[in-house]
């Protein structure tokens, strides 16, 4: 395609012609085109997909703890540990009925892998599930919010509730066609799905006009996409973050300060990271935060004097940096060696620990820490029916690993998106990315 153009374009320079090349098949009149690269999970797991075949339970709102209903009719509990969930009628796209069952059946083919620990899930009755925990749990809404709640059936695992289905088969290295069950107004009533291994093709296809909408692209598209699509870009946090973890081989907090403030995590997220991460202003991402924190956290800043000061008050020399993606390690590396003078092919072991799309809870992140001390606010935020304890709890969580800095914030993720000048009524979430189901293509 890049030869064409070339060949195009000399073309028309010698024989002094004006205009400008064809820009090649348009998309068809009503049927929405996405260009995706190869999701890293399977249909039912991809929030953006997932969506568009499935309606969630419920969504929920991390920062204030709202729940609005989708597939379920309420979600009660009135000790965080018993949780009652009540249905609405549905029915997967092959006719069959959801049921309760059809949940705790899903939900028990993945228990050891991604769900929040239970001890028993019971359907009541066809309309009603009943869910115990092993302890409270007031991050329960998150877990029926979140891809891993759906009704997913091993054997029909694209065969969902929700506003799409398959009209072609999925194939991961192609794509698929969606077709809307029921027509909604003007929404797009077919999508076309298409896979590039090389996603700044995709987006200059949107641009040249032969494709719609382009979701997660390079950093090499990264300026063109504001100066390009103005008005036509969406960025949204993603529920994917990046530490630092500090362990009993560097026990010092002054010398893990030293390191956190020796990172220009801008500097990082525009370089080796390609433009896909966000600076970390706190512990936990955006896309999970419970409420507001005023400023960056003193660990997340950048200084480099005074991370020289902290690692000559320290005595410290060497660090050796494990995990973590190539990218990062490079970032890190490089960051310590520049700004802090560190050495970093031996001495103490620091890990870098990345939770792509994993944390739909605060709690979640801190679960695995072996934190004594922020335990019994940990507890305290599991066990209030109050999202405004609950928040406030997580902040105390926060403000305790922060001072002892047993974990380092480093970047979140964020997902963007271009369109064609044809879209209308794109908007994008950290729990669905961009909604496909709220598209509009203008006649």
């Amino acid at each position: 395609m890049r030869v064409t153009t070339i060949l195009l374009a000399a073309a028309l320079m010698i024989t002094g012609c004006s205009g400008s090349a064809d820009p090649g098949p348009r998309p068809e009149p009503g049927v929405l085109t996405v260009g995706v690269g190869a999701p890293k999970a399977p249909p039912p797991r991809d929030r953006m997909i997932a969506n568009a075949l499935y309606t969630p339970l419920i969504d929920h709102d991390p920062a204030t703890g709202r729940i609005t209903p989708r597939a379920a009719e309420s979600v009660t509990s009135t000790d965080q540990v018993t949780w009652t969930i009540k249905l609405r009628p549905g029915q997967y796209h092959d006719g069959s009925k959801v049921t309760a069952g059809s949940y705790v059946e899903a939900w028990a083919q993945i228990k050891g892998d991604k769900p929040v620990k239970y001890k028993n899930a019971v359907p009541v009755d066809d309309s009603t599930i009943q869910l115990v925990m092993e302890r409270p749990a007031s991050y329960v809404p998150a877990f029926l919010a979140s891809v891993w709640s759906l009704p997913v059936r091993s054997d029909k695992p694209l065969d969902g509730n929700g506003p799409f289905k398959f009209e072609t088969p999925w194939d991961e290295k192609k794509g698929g066609r969606l077709v809307r069950v029921n027509q909604v107004g003007a929404k797009a009533q077919r999508i076309e799905l298409k896979v590039y291994p090389d996603l700044a093709v995709a987006f200059d296809e949107v641009k040249a006009g032969k494709l719609d909408v382009v979701v997660d692209f390079p950093g090499s598209r990264h300026a063109s996409m504001h100066q390009d699509f103005a008005g036509r870009n969406a960025v949204w946090p993603k529920p994917d973050a990046s530490y630092l973890l500090f362990g009993p081989d560097v026990p010092d907090p002054v010398a893990r300060y030293a390191i956190a403030m020796s990172i220009d995590r801008k500097a990082a997220a525009e370089g080796p990271l390609d433009n896909q991460y966000d600076p970390a202003t706190r512990l936990y991402p955006p896309a999970t935060a419970p409420g507001e924190r005023s400023g960056t956290c003193r660990a997340c800043n950048f200084d480099p004097a005074a991370a020289k000061t902290l690692r000559t008050q320290a005595e410290f020399a060497a660090a050796r940096f494990t995990d973590g993606g190539d990218a990062e390690l490079k970032a890190v590396t490089e960051q310590v060696q520049a700004n802090l003078g560190l050495k970093t092919g031996s001495g103490p072991t620091v890990r870098i620990f990345t939770a792509y799309g994993d944390i739909d809870s605060p709690h979640e992140l801190f679960e695995g820490l072996d934190l004594p001390s922020v335990r019994p606010f940990i507890d305290a935020a599991a066990a209030s029916g109050d999202p405004v304890a609950q928040a406030e709890n997580y902040r105390l969580v926060e403000n305790e690993v922060l001072r002892e800095l047993h974990m380092v914030p480093l970047w979140t993720k964020h997902g963007h998106a271009v369109w064609a000048e044809r879209v209308r009524d794109v908007t994008a979430t950290a729990a669905h990315d961009v909604d496909l189901t709220a598209i509009t293509l203008a006649s």
